[in-house]
């Protein structure tokens, strides 16, 4: 998620659970595993307020089982398909961290020479990643920031379709009218919107 300020360094320690989760659209796929290696199987929760309900009780039931003392939850980062639960997760007691998507396809084709995507296989390599320290702290910003953050990001979308639209408008001229760029220099002065309006 762009924008979240973030911190890298090596989070897990002795007494810390990782949940880990391969972020979907519409369901997700989870796992939780200690720095020493014991772990629960991987498990699928929806991408909905009863899913996150289900993940963390699956967090809490392997923090007790395992005697974790704290909590660290990690992701790729996969755009606005996390914001949910990290939202919710953001009211939790855990720490937030996620991983480049480019060190889990690089990680998987490591580990079996495979880059295909599975979910089962997905939330394992983030965990890997996360104990090689190559993870990311986030802070979620609230209130008036998050508003301001969500603003920034739908002014740059806006900018950048206004520019690819742009670019479309000119390349349609050059090849209707080679000679109009060499007469009128902008596309966008008020003479030349004039005449390729007339």
């Amino acid at each position: 998620m762009r924008g979240l300020r973030t911190k890298k360094g090596n989070l897990v320690r002795e007494g810390t659970l990782m949940a880990t989760v391969d972020i979907g659209l519409s369901s997700n796929a989870g796992y939780c595993t200690t720095q020493d290696g014991r772990s629960s199987k991987t498990f699928k929760f929806g991408n909905t307020r009863e899913g996150f309900e289900k993940f963390w009780g699956m967090v809490i039931a392997s923090k007790n089982r395992f005697g974790c003392n704290e909590v660290l939850v990690g992701y790729e980062s996969t755009g606005p398909y996390a914001e949910p639960l990290v939202h919710y997760l953001a009211h939790k007691q855990v720490n937030l961290v996620q991983v480049n998507p480019m060190h889990t396809k690089k990680m998987k084709e490591v580990q079996d020479n495979s880059p295909l995507k599975t979910d089962d296989k997905d939330p394992r390599v983030i965990a890997d990643i996360i104990r090689l320290g190559r993870a990311l702290t986030i802070n979620v910003p609230e209130g008036d920031a998050a508003y301001l953050r969500r603003l920034n990001k739908a002014r740059e979308r806006h900018v950048g379709e206004r520019t690819a639209l742009l670019n479309q408008l000119q390349q349609l001229v050059f090849l209707l009218f080679p000679e109009f760029k060499a007469v009128l220099k902008d596309m966008k002065g008020k003479t030349a919107q004039y005449l390729l309006k007339g």
